[in-house]
């Protein structure tokens, strides 16, 4: 998920990062390299390196103002190449378009030395391809990265591929929860209803917002939660499925790889009962990117809502809802357990090098002066004095917003494999200690305090086998299969919540079961399988964005 929230919508002068922002050596160099930075650090000060050529990626979201230059050139690509170890080569990348553009390179022998690319499945087929680099050889030149590897090890795991070497370069970020149920308490309290635990009480509580009169108008005008887009995924999620319209369900039984049918089943049935009761917009497919949900409940007219982000725009709903009261619901207990909903992921893959790169140790040099605290400080909030000054927290508060916008903000790619969640100040509650905060932004940050707090309950399991972004990667011929039982499933699903009577849920389950069985889903299945039982112990899995929730909140509470 790239920037999926920017400070929770709360502008209070501290820049919320996250992703908008041949051979190898062996395993004993590496960990040398790992243990002994300053040693590393302290030879290259004493016989300069000589200076190489490298040239890296950039997404070209069209946000250089003219004033500024271009992606190319600019006061950034300036400092980057007067005070790093190389002269760099900025390769301006279409973001709408960057896989087909890359492709492209690859295919022609022009792509350049280092691959910044968001793409989980295009790096991967970078690496079935051989055109990969492995790093391993290289961290001896990037003391920065091999520090951040010992300290959060799930970052080798995730970028370390099948024949063991580590080919990837990722960044640790706050983890968030992406997806929020948020209810209205005025109107449990004015219909004397308890917060709901179960589903069952979930149903029923909405179900009593649509039927009750909640905000007393004298009208059957009201929503008991929404169903659209993100939303949906949520309710899958409650009954531990984090299936979409990109990834399939799965689970692990007996240490085996499965569909998880028996959780798409219940959360499909229960999908269908709010839609043939009426609890949720019947409507609520056209309503592509949520807004029309997210209207309804600001303008007052929703009960449960499922947010994706913890930003609720609180500041507009009591505006138009002057005596209403919100608080996060945690998901309810299902008959298939109680579960967390999905999480933006905290160890996100970034880079790669080619495996034609001509000078890696130019590469090396040139990434751990971009991953150097002070450089990534100085790319992102810019020039101390000019664009922010030390709050009283001790972190960075930006001066002019305006300024600040279009002078530094559209520099954040330079750096986007910059590891942000090492430091409190990036942190999304880190504003909370800022004195000037408003009442209405202390209220929007205790409001997402209160809900990390319910949803990082280690208690609560993952719905799935891992983040979606540490899927294992198809190879071509099954992504085809993969694509394919999707569209039909997902279609099947949709005809049963729209359907009625005449198309029941299992039978919906029926059907999209013949069709994986049609489509060969069972190799999908022994891929996974393969998968699972030569990378179990390696892989990041749930129980590794557990472990780093767990690391990061002893990190903040410090």
């Amino acid at each position: 998920m790239e920037n999926k929230k920017l400070l929770l919508g709360v502008s209070v002068g501290v820049v919320a990062l996250g992703a908008t922002l041949v051979g190898c050596s062996s395993d004993k160099k590496a960990e040398e390299a790992s243990k002994a930075p300053t040693s590393s650090s302290a030879t290259t000060a004493a016989t300069p390196a000589k200076r190489g050529d490298v040239s890296v990626t950039i997404y070209d979201r069209g946000s250089v103002p003219a004033s500024e230059g271009t992606y190319e050139d600019n006061r950034w690509t300036k400092f980057i190449n007067q005070n790093g170890p190389a002269n760099v080569k900025q390769v301006p990348i279409l973001r709408s378009d960057s896989t087909k553009k890359l492709n492209v390179l690859f295919a022609s022998g022009s792509a350049p030395d280092i691959i910044n690319e968001y793409n989980t499945p295009f790096r991967g087929s970078l690496y079935d391809q051989k055109q990969l680099m492995p790093i391993d050889n290289i961290l001896q030149y990037m003391p920065e990265y091999s520090k951040l590897l010992a300290q959060y090890p799930q970052l080798k795991k995730a970028g370390t591929k099948p024949d063991g070497k580590l080919y990837e370069i990722g960044k640790v970020k706050e983890a968030t929860a992406a997806h929020i149920l948020y209810i209205r308490t005025d109107w449990l309290k004015k219909l004397n209803l308890s917060m709901p635990t179960t589903t069952e009480e979930l149903y029923n509580v909405a179900k009593a917002f649509v039927e009750q009169d909640p905000d007393g108008n004298g009208k059957k005008d009201t929503y008991g939660m929404n169903m659209s887009t993100y939303s949906e995924q949520a309710l899958n999620e409650i009954f531990g499925e984090s299936s979409s319209a990109t990834l399939l369900a799965w689970d692990i039984k007996d240490g085996k790889v499965v569909r998880a049918w028996d959780k798409e089943q219940a959360s499909l049935t229960f999908k269908k009962s709010l839609y043939d009761a009426g609890i949720v917009d019947k409507d609520y497919i056209n309503d592509k990117d949520g807004n029309k949900a997210k209207q309804d409940f600001l303008n007052g007219k929703m009960g449960i809502f499922v947010r994706f982000s913890a930003d609720l725009e609180l500041s507009t709903f009591k505006k138009n809802n002057p005596n209403g009261e919100v608080a996060p619901l945690g998901y309810p207990k299902s008959p298939m357990g109680t579960f967390t909903g999905a999480i933006d992921n905290p160890i996100q893959m970034t880079t790669v090098v080619n495996a034609k790169a001509k000078d890696p140790e130019a590469v090396g040099r040139y990434l751990d002066f971009m991953m150097k605290p002070e450089t990534a400080r100085k790319i992102i909030y810019g020039d101390e004095g000019t664009h922010w000054k030390k709050g009283v927290n001790g972190c960075p508060q930006i001066l002019d917003p305006e300024k600040h916008k279009n002078e530094v903000l559209y520099a954040l790619d330079y750096a986007m494999f910059f590891s942000s969640g090492v430091d409190k100040c990036n942190y999304a509650l880190a504003p909370l200690s800022n004195p000037d905060l408003l009442p209405e932004q202390k209220a929007q940050l205790e409001l997402f305090k209160a809900a990390q707090k319910i949803y990082f309950d280690p208690a609560r399991e993952y719905p799935g086998i891992t983040l979606g972004d540490h899927m294992p990667v198809y190879p071509a011929d099954l992504q085809v299969i993969n694509t394919t039982i999707l569209k039909e499933k997902n279609d099947l699903f949709v005809k049963a919540i729209l359907s009625g009577s005449k198309y029941s849920a299992d039978q919906a389950i029926s059907d999209a079961k013949a069709a994986w069985d049609k489509a060969g889903g069972k190799q999908l299945e022994d891929f996974m399988n393969k998968w699972y039982a030569e990378n179990k112990d390696t892989a990041f899995l749930a129980k590794d964005a557990k472990e780093i929730i767990k690391q990061q909140m002893e990190f903040v509470n410090k």
